[in-house]
């Protein structure tokens, strides 16, 4: 078995298609390779009838679908996590407590890790005006991260 000559990651993996994209073809990843893998157990435990199970050729994965499947996890997972969803939250009321009991952390971590995402779009804002936060949001989010 070889490896692909580009290795998949979860950023090249679908990342420029919508979520929903990426779930249909993570979903229809996961039920190939969940068939191809059934019947090769009911074949190793002689309990495969065509019939019952179907006559259907079901070939696993390729290693490159095999690459491909986690990595489009993990781009779906970056995608649907992403932190403006905790800022969104915050700012319509939600509090340090309840988004760290949500994301099974403390409030230390999560404080912290929204204001690197602060600091993370103010430097996007410095380098492309119409992106990112500019110096008055970024100075209201480092407030609310210091709450």
């Amino acid at each position: 078995m070889t490896m692909p000559e580009h290795s998949t990651t979860w950023h090249d993996a679908r990342y420029d298609m919508p979520v929903s994209q990426q779930l249909e073809r993570y979903n229809e990843l996961a039920a190939k390779n969940a068939s191809a893998r059934a019947r090769i157990e009911l074949v190793a435990r002689g309990i495969y009838d065509p019939t019952r199970h179907g006559a259907d050729d079901r070939p696993p994965l390729t290693v490159a679908e095999h690459i491909e499947l986690p990595a489009l996890a993990e781009s779906i997972a970056r995608t649907v996590r992403h932190p403006s969803n905790v800022h969104h939250a915050l700012l319509a009321g939600v509090t340090w407590a309840d988004i760290a009991r949500i994301a099974g952390s403390d409030e230390l971590t999560v404080r912290r890790d929204y204001r690197q995402w602060a600091d993370d779009q103010y430097d996007l804002n410095q380098r492309f005006p119409d992106r990112g936060m500019t110096a008055d949001e970024h100075a209201a989010a480092t407030a609310r991260a210091a709450e």
